[in-house]
């Protein structure tokens, strides 16, 4: 499906390109996608083309915008799984800030750098199923089948991971 590094490492390029040049960018371990220092060496920063973000502190909190559920969406037009399949429906609605830290979580797993935990995909899956249950009852479901499709992937990594090391 991805080629080119997979959506996380080319969100962190396009962000590396926005930031001051001695700003770390972090993986965030909180709902966030990233984190970063940029604002020391910026303090005017706020606008990342591309990210929404929030102060914390010192630091800069950044979430991707609903333009990388666009790309995901647009890379996988086939539903990989059945989940995918049945959150096809939402493809294309603008997702709201829950299911952009869920499509977030997602894409930080599937490049973790090590084997991702069952328990963690079991947990990322969860929390997909309850959101499209939410939104299957009218809250909002944007971001949803972009999120499904990262849980394939993932899904897809945990069996490799399985295969390799019985």
């Amino acid at each position: 499906m991805w080629t080119d590094g997979g959506p996380l490492r080319q969100m962190r390029a396009a962000l590396r390109a926005l930031l001051p040049p001695r700003a770390f960018l972090r993986r965030d371990r909180e709902d966030a996608l990233f984190v970063t220092n940029a604002p020391a060496f910026d303090p005017g920063i706020r606008d990342l083309p591309g990210f929404l973000t929030e102060r914390r502190g010192p630091l800069l909190a950044v979430l991707p915008d609903a333009s990388w559920v666009t790309r995901v969406e647009r890379r996988c037009p086939e539903p990989p799984d059945g989940l995918s399949a049945s959150l096809v429906r939402f493809r294309g609605q603008v997702p709201d800030r829950e299911n952009l830290a869920l499509f977030a979580q997602g894409a930080k797993l599937l490049d973790a750098p090590g084997a991702t935990g069952a328990a963690e995909a079991e947990a990322f899956d969860r929390a997909l199923r309850q959101r499209a249950a939410l939104a299957l009852r009218g809250s909002c479901g944007g971001g949803l089948y972009a999120a499904a499709v990262l849980n394939a992937r993932i899904r897809q990594k945990c069996m490799q991971s399985k295969e390799m090391n019985p």
